[in-house]
This record gives C-alpha cells, sequence and structure tokens, in this order.
C-alpha cells in the first residue's frame, strides 16, 4: 500500500507535460519508479524494526517480519500486549492486513488500466492550467471496462476503501505504539497511519521494552508520587496515636499556649497588677494597725471593722 501512496505523492512532482499531437506524456512510470525507490528503502527498515523487535520479545515466525501484507499483520503480533478497543491486536490486525490485499489488487487494476488505455485519452485544460483526462477517443469496445477502471475505481471505491484503512491502520498502530513508545504514541500512530513512514517509526522504537500501556500509566503515576514525596516531603508520614497539633494550639495539660505544667498567665494582668501589689501592701499596713488598735483597744482580735473608716 505504501508503494502506491509514495507514486501518487510522485505524481505532484513529476510535471506532465502534452505533445504536439495533443496526448499527454505517460508520466507513470517515473512516478512508479520513484515510489518504488522510496517503498524500498521504508521496508527496509519497518523489516529490520519488526524483527529486532520479536526476536527481543521472543516472538515466533520473525520471517513474517520480510513478507509484503504479513508485516501489517506482524505489527499486531508484536503489539499483542495492549488491546484495540477490546480485542487482541495481534487478532484485530488481520482485518488492515486483509483490506490492504484488497487496496494492492484495486491500484494494480487502475494502473494496468492506465497504461492501456493511456494513448486514447483526452485530455483538456482545467482550473490552475492543469491538464485532467475528461474521457477516451477511439477505445475499442473490448476495452470499455478498462476504462470504466481508470475513470471510476479509484475515485468512488478506492478512495473509500483507503479512508477505511487508515482508520484501521491507526487503530492498529495506537496499539503498537502504545506497547514500544508510550510517551509519543498517538504523534507517531497519526503519522504512520496517513503517511507512508510507518517503517522509519518502527525502526525508531525496535530497542525499546514492550509494556502494557496500563502498567505504563501506573509506573508514571508511581513515579510521580515518589518524585512529590521528595519535594514536599509526606505529611501524614507519622503514628496515628501522635497528636497531630501537639506542639502549638492546646497542649496536654489543658493550657492554650505555653510549656507543659506552667501557669497560665492571669488575662487581667495588665488591669489588676498593681491592685494586686497594693492590696497586698495595703493589706499588711492594715494588719499592722489593726494590731496595734486591737492591742490599744484591749486586745480584741480578728483584724479592722469594715466601719474603720467611719
Amino acid at each position: 500500500m505504501d508503494f502506491f501512496q509514495f507514486a501518487s505523492y510522485a505524481e505532484i512532482f513529476v510535471p506532465f507535460t502534452m505533445g504536439a499531437d495533443g496526448k499527454g506524456d505517460n508520466r507513470l512510470w517515473i512516478c512508479l519508479l520513484v515510489g518504488g525507490l522510496c517503498f524500498l528503502i521504508v521496508y527496509i527498515f519497518q523489516a529490520v524494526g519488526l524483527f529486532t523487535i520479536a526476536r527481543r520479545e521472543g516472538y515466533r515466525h520473525k520471517w513474517m517480519a520480510f513478507v509484503p501484507f504479513f508485516n501489517l499483520y506482524y505489527i499486531g503480533v508484536c503489539a499483542q500486549k495492549n488491546n484495540v478497543y477490546g480485542m487482541n491486536a495481534k487478532k484485530f490486525a488481520i482485518i488492515p492486513a486483509v483490506l490492504e490485499v484488497v487496496l494492492v489488487v484495486g491500484y494494480i487494476l487502475y494502473y494496468v488500466a492506465a497504461f492501456t488505455i493511456w494513448d486514447y485519452i483526452k485530455w483538456d485544460l482545467g482550473p490552475y492550467d492543469l491538464w485532467y483526462a475528461s474521457g477516451v477517443d477511439g477505445l475499442p469496445a473490448s476495452m470499455q471496462w478498462l476504462s470504466w477502471i481508470f475513470f471510476n475505481l479509484n475515485d468512488y471505491i478506492l478512495s473509500w476503501l483507503k479512508l477505511i484503512f487508515i482508520v484501521l491502520k491507526l487503530f492498529l498502530l495506537t496499539a503498537f505504539f502504545r506497547t514500544y513508545s508510550a510517551r509519543q504514541y498517538m504523534l507517531f500512530s497519526i503519522v504512520g497511519a496517513l503517511l507512508p513512514l510507518t517503517g522509519i517509526l518502527i525502526f525508531a522504537v525496535r530497542n525499546n521494552a514492550g509494556m502494557s500501556y496500563s502498567d505504563y500509566i501506573r509506573k508514571v503515576r508511581e513515579q510521580n508520587y515518589r518524585m512529590y514525596q521528595q519535594q514536599y516531603g509526606n505529611p501524614y508520614n507519622q503514628n496515628y496515636n501522635q497528636n497531630p497539633y501537639q506542639g502549638g494550639g492546646y497542649d496536654n495539660s489543658g493550657s492554650y499556649g505555653g510549656p507543659s505544667g506552667a501557669p497560665a498567665e492571669d488575662p487581667f494582668d495588665e488591669y489588676g497588677s498593681s491592685g494586686s501589689s497594693a492590696g497586698s501592701s495595703g493589706g499588711q499596713s492594715d494588719s499592722s494597725s489593726n494590731s496595734g488598735s486591737g492591742s490599744g483597744s484591749g486586745g480584741s482580735s480578728g483584724g479592722g471593722s469594715p466601719f474603720d473608716d467611719f
């Protein structure tokens, strides 16, 4: 499939020229040659990458990594540690692999039809000075089916099948890169599904150990928790019988603030400190005067009368 995708990209850069006889220059050979060369390079990278992964992980039938169509299925074999919407990736890979066979057969028919009827195609100049095939002229009746393939197979059938294939391949690559490159799995999956660069991406992650995506998420959470502990500490790392408010607030003696066993401060100390001392000294004076008065009045004891001032 990647072969024909590279060939379609080459058509953009290979100029189309119109001859003096009104027939377009057949540039399909150049596009297929360029597409085949690019495909071969990427294909080798993909085969080596899959083989390396299969050998390290211990998967059987490693020869599938080098065989067309089977190598797409083998991507699912290497990604079987993860599922595709609840379905094992190994079983899911059968669907895009079969669809790829259908697409390749369809594109082969398209290019065979194009080469066969090329000399009968009528070319018109469209918008932006681009030439397009508007029909056929003088094509024998026995070859009309080739004309239908050239004008309809790609536009109305292969294009829709290709869209379905891209979606299925995206799901398969998501499971694969979740296994071997969980951090960049979304980027790698999208690029590999839309562009014929899957082989380069697989080769890039060939040395990564495979793991379940749920295990990866758990390890990331554990790592983040350890980093949090190192930075902020564990505020709950204490004996559950220990009073979390000890050392501040109410102490064990029931008094607020201050060390255990120390008397609590009088909240009215600033208002009664001088009166207290005055009362204390006054009490001493009254005691001595009462003592003198008592001795002078016949030795009565028991302190002064509350009416002494009067």
